[in-house]
């Protein structure tokens, strides 16, 4: 697998051919067919046809017609066609069967489906405008080097189109591999979370770098999870933290026991410090010690936990209701342990568990 990897990573072309079309005048005035078009034909409002009509000039209907059908007879509603040429309107101008066909074939000669070619095209359209044998071929054959079945890059290039043209992937994954991290783990990020090898690959350099120099192990999946951590995340992430009391040093610490601490949005992170802190009395540096808690759902397992422990300890049934194991372990077994365990109260704890998740919706 690797030597068959090592060839796509070679053959891939670093400057791929672009198909476009310029906007026929720099004027800023708008072009009256052109609008008319716009206005008509895909019903934008006269604000928005305005616009377009400004980058975009058409003398007559032909081209963008065919272009328009072309994605109606691969399944494309109306609304769907308006947002892609809203966001492109470019590609009113391309010659629908030598620019456009070819590529939506490649997709679907791979098991993409209908409802796939939405996806990848609604989500990112920029893709039309890459060749077929210069980008976007040897692009997916590197992606499918590692994942090795069409369906898991189909997978890929949905969450993230942009994997099909961008000329950085190749080489960020020829720095996770010179860092030896494994084959398998590229195909973990590949998989999951592709948009994160479109990093510029001097910065993608450095975060590897400074991922290696904390620590954390090249052959783990951990390290792949730690990498996509930015700069600009870790800095304002370290900054929340230290509002909650955690130095820097606790902050790596977390890291290391559990990256996703650091991937968390802000506002997640806020509304667990608050719960835990505020309502369970918790000193902040338990969740450092148990940085996992930090990604549960707050609504589904902290606050209907909270409840059932709390309503034990008030009867005298536990002793310590607000142990960080009590919100890890699985739901199966906190149920077990602490509703059905519990015979004479066990509807009462059910019933406050069930409320709680309704309540915390």
């Amino acid at each position: 697998m690797f030597h068959h990897c090592r060839r796509a990573l070679l053959c891939l072309n670093p400057n791929p051919i672009i198909l476009t079309s310029k906007p026929f005048s720099s004027s800023s005035k708008s072009h009256p067919f052109t609008y008319n078009y716009f206005l008509n034909t895909l019903g934008f409002t006269p604000e928005t046809a305005f616009k377009l009509s400004t980058r975009l000039r058409l003398t007559n209907s032909a081209r963008p017609d065919s272009v328009i059908a072309l994605f109606r007879t691969h399944g494309f509603s109306n609304s769907l066609i308006s947002s892609i040429i809203k966001a492109h309107p470019l590609l009113l101008s391309f010659r629908p069967t030598e620019t456009i066909l070819p590529k939506l074939d490649f997709f679907l000669q791979r098991g993409a489906s209908s409802s796939d070619l939405m996806q990848i095209a609604t989500k990112n359209p920029r893709f039309l405008y890459f060749g077929l044998k210069n980008s976007i071929t040897p692009r997916y054959n590197l992606i499918k080097s590692f994942l090795l079945s069409h369906d898991s890059t189909l997978h890929s290039v949905k969450s993230c189109p942009a994997i099909v043209y961008s000329k950085n992937p190749h080489q960020n994954i020829q720095v996770l591999i010179h860092n030896g991290v494994p084959e398998s783990k590229v195909a973990l990020l590949l998989r999951y979370w592709a948009s994160t090898l479109l990093v510029d690959p001097s910065v993608f350099k450095l975060r590897v770098e400074k991922v290696k120099n904390l620590g954390f192990d090249p052959k783990s999946s951990l390290f792949v999870v730690a990498v996509r951590v930015s700069k600009t995340m870790w800095e304002r992430k370290i900054g929340l933290y230290k509002k909650w009391g955690w130095s820097e040093d606790v902050v790596v610490s977390a890291f290391l026991k559990y990256p996703w601490c650091m991937l968390a949005s802000e506002q997640k992170i806020e509304a667990m410090m608050e719960f835990c802190v505020n309502h369970l009395g918790w000193e902040s540096l338990v969740l450092a010690k148990n940085p996992v808690l930090i990604m549960l759902s707050l609504e589904k397992r902290i606050i209907p936990r909270a409840l059932v422990l709390q309503a034990l300890h008030s009867k005298g049934l536990i002793k310590n209701a607000n142990s960080a194991g009590h919100f890890q372990i699985s739901e199966k077994t906190f149920l077990q342990k602490y509703v059905n365990g519990f015979a004479k109260e066990a509807s009462h704890l059910l019933r406050l568990y069930e409320g709680g998740k309704e309540f915390a919706r």
